[in-house]
């Protein structure tokens, strides 16, 4: 079985600001210089053509042209952990009626 990925390349001019939303993305500077900031975040990344950086799911992400750059975003692929039901600490019960008799 074979998937498609699929990315997107952002062409910034100089100057450019772009507002990249919420999600699990890696970051790949194809062509050029950006500055990369997180909201809500002290950590700011430059990345120079043929640099990358892995963004987390909860951070909005603001990509700032300081020369004209091509941004490329791709999507992390999460692994999903099967999980139990939350609510399997509960105990079973058995209806009144039953529990009665």
């Amino acid at each position: 079985m074979t998937t498609d990925i699929l990315t997107v390349d952002l062409n910034m001019p100089h100057r450019a600001v772009k507002a990249i939303p919420s999600g699990a993305l890696r970051l790949v500077c194809r062509e050029g210089i950006v500055w990369i900031t997180l909201d809500h975040d002290q950590q700011d990344v430059i990345l120079n053509a043929g640099d990358h950086f892995v963004a987390q799911p909860h951070h909005r992400v603001i990509a700032y042209a300081l020369q004209a750059a091509v941004l490329r975003l791709e999507p992390v692929p999460c692994a999903r952990r099967a999980t139990a039901s939350r609510w399997n600490w509960l105990p079973r019960r058995r209806p009144r009626a039953l529990a009665a008799a």
